[in-house]
């Protein structure tokens, strides 16, 4: 037979050390909500059985987390990001906390940006191209 309550444990201090590594409050993760807070605080301070509703919300708080670590132990803590973000930006993969989402995203659109740009200048040599020939 498995050790549910140890491995419910081991979820509850993973939940715990993602929102201190975050600097994420019980209030927060709920959203406000007193009443969610309060079974959060129970769940999370005081031992009582994890939901799925503070799975959820602790997962849609911390979208870069990997669910399989959070709930298993499981490979790292946060999902990995696309292949072209990550080989873009030198040691992107090194970069864990709440800094790691925003520097993803910060990456993307600076990415995106550059593809357009080079589009652009593109575009304009090719139009300078098709003037010199129609010369």
């Amino acid at each position: 037979m498995k050790d549910y309550v140890g491995k419910a444990a081991d979820v509850r201090n993973r939940i715990n050390l993602l929102l201190k590594e975050k600097g994420l409050s019980q209030n927060s993760v709920a959203g406000g909500d007193t009443p969610t807070q309060k079974r959060l605080n129970s769940q999370l301070s005081h031992g009582s059985n994890i939901s799925l509703d503070t799975v959820l919300r602790v997962l849609d708080a911390c979208p870069d987390v990997s669910a399989d670590w959070l709930l298993r132990g499981v490979g790292e803590m946060y999902r990995a990001t696309s292949p072209a973000v990550s080989a873009s930006v030198t040691g992107a993969n090194s970069v864990t906390g709440k800094n790691a989402t925003v520097i993803g995203q910060q990456t993307a659109v600076l990415s995106e940006t550059f593809v357009r740009d080079m589009l652009a200048e593109k575009d304009k040599q090719i139009q300078t191209l098709l003037q010199l020939m129609a010369k």
